[in-house]
This record gives C-alpha cells, structure tokens and sequence, in this order.
C-alpha cells in the first residue's frame, strides 16, 4: 500500500468514526433537498468558494448544500478539513479532488467536486494544473498560487445520460496566470463531445477581456437562463448585491435550456455561509 492508499484509507475510518459520534455531540447530518428541484428533468449546477481555513461553519455549509441538492457542485478553496467534513455531513455525495500543492487527495486546498452517488456513477476523473507542467503540482506564468482545475465525467444512473463538470479557481494575482490558464481549461473543454459545465471562481468581473475570452467559446449561465439574479457574488461576510460576480457557472453548446440563475443569499444560523455566496443553475440537457 502506497502512502496516497495509506491516508485515504486512514482519512475514511477517521470519517465513518465521526460519522458514528456526530449524534452524540447534538450534531445531525442535514435532510436533502429542501429547496432541492421539484422537476426530475432538471440538472442543478452549483458553484461554492467554502473560504480556506475558516472551520467554525461546519455545520452551515453543509446545510446549504443538503438544502439546494445540487446534482454537481464546484467548490474552490476546499481545505482537507473542508474536504472530510464535507464527506461526514453529505453522505449521500461523493467528493473528489486533489490538493494543489500535494497532488495528494484529501490533502490540501483543492479545486473538489462533489456529486450525488445515488444518481451518478463516475466515469472518469482527474485533475490539471494551470501552469507549464499541467500534470505536476506547479505554479504558472505571474500567479501567487499553484492553481487546478478538476474536472469529472459523471453518468446519470437511470438514462445513461452524460456530462462532464469542470471547477477551477483562478490566480486572485497574475493576470497572465487568469488569461492562460483559462485558455487551457477552454481547450480541454473542446475535446468533450456532450455537455459540459464550469464552475469556478473566476477572479475577474464581467466586461473584462478575459470574460470577453471565457463567453467566447462558453455561455455565462446568467444571461440566458429564463429566470436569473443580478449582482456580485464575493462579498466579504458583509452581504449585500454588490456589483459585478466573480464566481460564473458556464456551458458549452450542447446545453440549450438554462431554467434559472440563482444567488444564494440565504443566512444559516444568521451567518452567511461563506465569504462569497453560493450560486447556482438549473438547465436541462
């Protein structure tokens, strides 16, 4: 057994014995779906900076994806903490993803995607780096940070339907890091022939050229879903509209009904769940 096996094994025993002592501590795993949607047709797609190496939501952030049961979700800034409690608190998802600088599963900040086990199987999965050398943990062009992007083909157990997911997290420094690593991302996008989404915190606003780019060869959610939100989405645990969203969910041409772009303003507990709000869209393939 290699050390990679070795941890993920430790990490799983670590997760099933929370899992067993949560109840004793007054900590209940949270109910799916209550504002979950009603059409079986529909395919919810969320996006969700978690903020790294903030723990003392354990309960809330969960809650918020239990509540919206998103079919796939993107998290960005996902610890290896976030990792584990998000794994003991939702045990109907699966969650994957590899840390940044570790390459390591479960361990450090990664760029997870998490998706319902009880209506997908998992073809395939992997994740790239945003830099030179996409296949070692690495740092590219001007960023301040190695950033990744994970991407996962997931199977719709019923109707063999399928689609991938892709969730990055650009460089909040380098310009050239956003604009480049965006472009690789765009191209691995092209070489999926069925439906694709990305979620992501992207780190530019709307109007910028490297939306500009992102729109060109992608379609933001938001301005063709039949029902969509307006205003930013990183917000500082101020609240608020704000102005422009950073964190964008986007398809490619093989989507063609987007139902509604939603912000997730909700507070938990009368806390916002995260420095950025959640978002999500419902579409149908």
């Amino acid at each position: 057994m290699n050390t990679q096996e070795i941890l993920t094994h430790a990490k799983n025993i670590l997760c099933a014995l929370l899992a067993l002592i949560l109840p004793f501590l007054g900590i209940g795993l949270p109910e799916l779906g209550a504002k979950g949607p009603e059409d079986t047709e529909i395919v919810r797609i969320m996006s969700f900076n978690v903020r790294d190496g903030e723990f003392d939501r354990e309960e809330i952030v969960p809650q918020v994806i239990a509540d919206y049961k998103p079919d796939s979700v993107g998290l960005q800034e996902c610890e290896g903490t976030w990792f584990l409690t998000l794994k003991v608190y939702l045990p109907d998802y699966e969650i994957i993803g590899v840390g940044r600088w570790t390459g390591i599963q479960q361990l450090g900040e990664s760029t997870a995607i998490m998706y319902r086990k009880d209506k997908y199987k998992l073809i395939d999965w992997g994740t790239f780096w945003l830099s030179e050398t996409p296949y070692v943990p690495s740092i590219g062009w001007d960023a301040n940070y190695a950033r990744t992007c994970t991407w996962a083909i997931l199977e719709n157990k019923e109707t063999g339907m399928q689609y991938a997911h892709f969730n990055t997290h650009l460089d909040n420094g380098g310009w050239d890091a956003r604009l480049n690593g965006l472009a690789m991302i765009l191209e691995r996008i092209k070489e999926y022939d069925m439906p694709v989404v990305l979620t992501g915190d992207f780190n530019f606003t709307k109007g910028t050229a490297a939306y500009r780019q992102l729109t060109a060869d992608m379609t933001d959610v938001s301005s063709v879903a039949q029902t969509a939100d307006s205003g930013g989405t990183a917000h500082g645990y101020a609240g608020g509209i704000g102005t422009s969203p950073i964190d964008f969910i986007c398809i490619n041409d093989k989507i063609d009904t987007v139902k509604t772009y939603k912000i997730i303003r909700d507070k938990y507990n009368d806390r916002y769940v995260s420095d950025h709000y959640p978002i999500y869209s419902d579409m149908v393939f």
